[in-house]
């Protein structure tokens, strides 16, 4: 785990700087260190930067996440599902748009997982556009009609 949060900062000082404020890498101990309450300040940062439109660093840090995500084995992806990006989507909670705002940084292995960590709570019907939702509601207020 000590190896997945060192890629995850790598090659952003702003973000390495506050995380190890935080965590001890050098002493990191899986058994007695809770990585997903740890992974928890990543997710915070990446939330308060979005909140204030400061995002310079999304690009370093999604490209690491999808590394750590595409390399990793199945506890890892879940570690980074659950949480890093769960732990995004539910501090960000209503006070960004999560089911959009982070496209544009989010890699195509990672933004699959997030996009069904959202179907997963959400269902799907988020990823219809509102035009389309609207043209499908008069179709089905047609339908109901006859």
């Amino acid at each position: 785990m000590k190896q997945v949060f060192e890629k995850l900062i790598s090659n952003i000082p702003e973000l390495k700087d506050h995380f190890l404020k935080e965590v001890d890498l050098i002493n990191y101990n899986i058994e007695e260190d809770l990585p997903y309450i740890d992974v928890g300040s990543i997710s915070r940062y990446v939330v308060e930067k979005k909140l204030n439109n400061q995002t310079s660093t999304f690009t370093q840090l999604f490209e690491n996440a999808e590394e750590v995500y595409v390399h990793g084995d199945d506890e890892v992806k879940n570690f980074i599902v659950i949480g890093l990006l769960e732990g995004i989507q539910n501090i960000g909670g209503s006070k960004i748009d999560y089911y959009k705002s982070f496209q544009g940084w989010l890699k195509p292995q990672s933004r699959i997982a997030w996009d069904k960590l959202i179907d997963s709570w959400e269902g799907n019907d988020w990823r219809i556009s509102k035009d389309k939702q609207k043209e499908i509601d008069k179709i089905l207020n047609k339908k109901k009609k006859k």
